[in-house]
């Protein structure tokens, strides 16, 4: 079950990275909204991935079910860190259009 909750995750994080793409290239939101709005959906995703890990860990293992914490956490994280990714991305573009502007 933990495979079908990270292919759900990766199924997320690669349509919320082409949506912010998608709607950047039709001028609707900025990527660096984009980035921010991904930023604030990582502890959701965590939290959410980390209680969906727990509720089916294996408890006749004998095991606390620390992994599954530790799991939703580095999902949490990599979520964040592409929000960051994105941000940035808009920034850099951002930053190119201005120069570009102030040059002519």
């Amino acid at each position: 079950m933990d495979y079908l909750i990270l292919a759900l995750f990766i199924l997320i994080l690669v349509s919320l990275t082409i949506i912010s793409f998608v709607l950047f290239k039709k001028k609707k939101v900025n990527l660096m909204v984009s980035g921010i709005m991904i930023m604030l959906l990582g502890p959701v995703i965590g939290f959410s991935s980390g209680a969906l890990f727990l509720h089916f860990y294996d408890w006749s293992s004998g095991g606390t079910g620390e992994g599954a914490g530790f799991g939703g956490a580095i999902l949490g994280l990599v979520t964040i860190a592409n929000g960051i990714l994105i941000f940035l991305i808009g920034m850099i573009g951002w930053m190119i259009t201005l120069f570009r502007k102030i040059t002519n």
